[in-house]
């Protein structure tokens, strides 16, 4: 169903994943879609594994034939949230076409109402997001009532051209603790096994990140629930079909020891989670495996390293610096 802003030209029409995936194929280099969380491998591996009863709602503006962007949506109960979860998926934001104007948000705005949503709940967005500096002021202007709150933060952190100007730039303490661990590590045999980035061979390298992933930590384990075991491996597969994936594997003396998976986007690393053999905690093998991530990011030629949400002291004691989570509230007066 198509709904047509009568004093912009703006036309509403409603998307399938499909389509989604057609319109990043096409646009997805122009466009502001930098948030791996907004990607349709990451949208439509979360919905395969957790749509239960909510309803799918991406929403596609155009102006006459031209795209202009991409409001990915569920609804459930009238309310209107990101696809995807918190516990999976750190931001959430809508994707547009380069110089959005304010009727974007405003269309969008009035055909959610004509649809019965009366409330958007968008957590965890960052202030440079679309929904931050678009739909929030839009909301605003046109009557709905808006709460916009910080309620966590992610890290993140500019990579030079080089190893060494990285270590450079840490302070004096965390440049010999950084260069202690790697030798500690190098010495008791860490190596790095291989980096993962084809489909063909996710498969065995999931099932030993699996595996780490649950020893790690009894939280971890407990996390790891056969339903999000399921998102994980089909992600990993989707992300290598499309050429995003990362999946960093480390050995001890040859035996399996750590997984680290990271998404590339442009010159950007996103750090996404990691699992590794508590038996190798006494040389922090943990702390090891993501520095390592950050020095092939930037032999790479990586830009950013983004530490995603969480504010764990190592993020800061790696040179990153702190980016705050807006949890978004949009309701109708």
């Amino acid at each position: 169903m198509k709904r047509t802003g009568q004093a912009t030209g703006v036309i509403i029409k409603r998307a399938t994943l499909p389509e989604l995936f057609s319109l990043w194929s096409t646009y997805g280099v122009s466009w502001q879609w930098h948030n791996p969380f907004t990607t349709p491998p990451w949208l439509s591996s979360w919905w395969r594994h957790f749509a239960a009863d909510n309803k799918l709602l991406i929403l596609m503006v155009l102006e006459g034939t031209r795209p202009l962007g991409v409001a990915p949506l569920m609804v459930r109960h009238g309310i209107a949230r990101f696809i995807g979860s918190i516990d999976l998926c750190d931001t959430g934001d809508f994707i547009s076409a380069p110089g959005t104007r304010d009727s974007f948000f405003r269309e969008i705005l009035c055909f959610l109402e004509a649809e019965g949503v009366h409330c958007l709940k968008l957590e965890r967005v960052r202030p440079d997001s679309l929904v931050y500096r678009g739909l929030i002021p839009a909301a605003r202007e046109e009557g709905w009532r808006v709460s916009a709150v910080p309620k966590t933060a992610s890290v993140e952190t500019d990579l030079p051209g080089s190893w060494e100007q990285y270590i450079q730039r840490l302070t004096a303490k965390q440049r010999h603790e950084v260069r202690r661990k790697l030798r500690r590590a190098h010495e008791a045999g860490v190596r790095v096994q291989r980096i993962v980035r084809t489909v063909s061979e996710t498969k065995a390298a999931m099932d030993s990140f699996v595996h780490l992933f649950r020893q790690s930590r009894e939280d971890k384990k407990e996390f790891m629930t056969e339903a999000r075991e399921g998102f994980f491996r089909t992600l990993a597969a989707q992300l290598a079909q499309f050429g995003m994936l990362s999946l960093h594997t480390f050995t001890v003396n040859d035996t399996p020891a750590a997984a680290v998976i990271c998404v590339g986007i442009g010159k950007t690393t996103y750090l996404y989670n990691n699992g590794y053999d508590p038996r190798f905690r006494t040389i922090s093998l943990g702390l090891v495996s993501k520095i390592e991530t950050i020095r092939t990011s930037i032999e790479a030629g990586q830009t950013v390293y983004d530490f995603l949400g969480g504010t764990e002291r190592y993020k800061f004691h790696l040179g990153g610096m702190e980016i705050p989570l807006i949890k978004c509230i949009i309701q109708r007066e």
